[in-house]
């Protein structure tokens, strides 16, 4: 994958799994095995290096697994054991300094995705540790049978193996349809990014079960509906926890490829297909064929349609690197309403760093993180005319990338929903949203 050179901090885990091929499916195949493999953090101090840096992946083949951030001047590169000597060697030829981050990538897979190893459907749901798609769902249906008059359970639509995928909305005197002001939040659009779905699910529980003994809550509940996705790729969040962490893509298969997958958050129609996205059905970006050729993607395009006029709020969740993004992603093309989302994004993330001192940067994705056309964020603004949109980076900055402690869920939880909280106190203030005065801006 290529980008272009500017000044960037980046984030590039890469694997060279065995077949070279990173979307290939084998008929019996086993989960892969990433014993040995390093993450080394490479300086980029400037544009050259960074040029340089991906171009060592591509030449390697190493493109499993890209995360770049501009705002921080490495590239982090997850290496196969085999070819650690040569990158080494071709890193020193250019000038480029390395440490390591991650000593071996299937231990600390396994250290840290203990959910994964012992956990079952039989648990139950469990707000300090991930859990299944299963026990997702099955959550999910508790909440709205236990809260039944504030919150609703609706089927937006199916995957290609044919699980559901859910909207929870929450609000006061709940009915079949949203009346208020819309805040919608999603998730797990990216199979392996666990702790979107897991801060989500933090988010739902704070809102749900807190809607009388916390002001806040109780005056957002009244004055908003929440709509909640929780998570919008089933199928490649139960294959990470099946056979691959690391899988990113959906699991639907492509036409004349052996490679399975769509990258989902590449496949929406604004300015589909443009730069940060790849046409390659083995590619980690792959946009698909056409704009919107993924159930996944139509059943939230269907549901947006509907309501769009009421959304006044769209967060969409990744992680990582501790982001809060406004659109766009294609270029460097800007809303006309620029400077009224990045005031928001300070509200937000000034309030996290306030609650343990995690520090988030924010901008456009396209000079904040990277070039990504045909994402949901860009749709959202661009296309759907929905006012204030952000794809937020979830922690952290690289210590653990993807694979996310279980210690570090409740934290992260936390802070993030202390970030929206004063975002939506702010916003309904200034637009004047909220049904009692009775507020607070910390």
């Amino acid at each position: 994958m290529r980008y272009n050179g500017v000044t960037v901090a980046v984030s590039l885990f890469i694997c060279l799994v065995a077949s070279g091929d990173s979307g290939l499916v084998i008929p019996g195949e086993s989960s892969p095995d990433r014993t040995g493999f390093q993450v080394l953090r490479l300086e980029t101090r400037n544009d050259e290096l960074v040029d340089r840096a991906l171009q060592l992946a591509e030449e390697y083949e190493q493109n499993e697994w890209v995360e770049l951030n501009r705002a921080r001047r490495y590239v982090d590169v997850m290496v196969h054991p085999e070819l650690r000597e040569k990158f080494s060697s071709a890193l020193e030829d250019s000038g480029i300094e390395s440490s390591i981050m991650i000593r071996d990538v299937e231990e600390i897979i396994k250290r840290h995705d203990v959910s994964r190893l012992k956990r079952n459907s039989e648990d139950g749901y469990d707000y300090t540790k991930f859990n299944t798609f299963e026990n997702i769902e099955k959550e999910l249906h508790k909440i709205v049978e236990e809260y039944s008059d504030i919150a609703r359970l609706d089927v937006m639509g199916t995957t290609h193996e044919g699980r559901n995928m859910y909207a929870l909305r929450v609000t006061r005197d709940i009915g079949p349809e949203p009346t208020k002001p819309i805040v919608l939040i999603d998730a797990g659009i990216h199979a392996r990014e666990w702790v979107s779905i897991s801060t989500i699910m933090y988010i739902i529980n704070q809102v749900v079960r807190n809607p009388d003994d916390d002001s806040l809550i109780k005056a957002f509940v009244d004055s908003y509906d929440f709509v909640f996705m929780p998570v919008l790729n089933p199928d490649g969040y139960v294959y990470t926890w099946t056979t691959d962490r690391l899988w990113r893509k959906n699991r639907a298969p492509n036409n004349n490829s052996r490679c399975i997958g769509v990258d989902l958050n590449r496949n929406w129609d604004y300015k589909w297909g443009g730069k940060g996205t790849s046409g390659n059905p083995c590619d980690i970006d792959f946009r698909g064929y056409s704009a919107f050729s993924e159930k996944e993607t139509i059943a939230v395009r269907n549901w947006v349609d509907k309501q769009k006029s009421k959304v006044v709020l769209y967060i969409n969740f990744h992680a990582y690197g501790q982001l809060w993004m406004t659109p766009y992603g294609y270029s460097t093309d800007t809303p006309s309403n620029e400077k009224e989302m990045l005031a928001y994004s300070r509200i937000a993330v000034n309030a996290i760093r306030k609650v343990r001192g995690t520090s988030y940067e924010y901008g456009p994705v396209y000079t904040t993180i990277y070039p990504a056309s045909s994402i949901s964020v860009d749709w959202v603004r661009g296309a759907e005319e929905i006012l204030i949109a952000y794809t937020v980076e979830l922690p952290d900055k690289g210590k653990n990338g993807f694979i996310t402690p279980e210690a570090e869920i409740t934290p992260i939880g936390n802070e993030t929903w202390k970030g929206i909280e004063q975002l939506l106190v702010r916003l309904g203030t200034d637009k004047r949203l909220l049904r009692t005065q009775e507020i607070i801006i910390v």
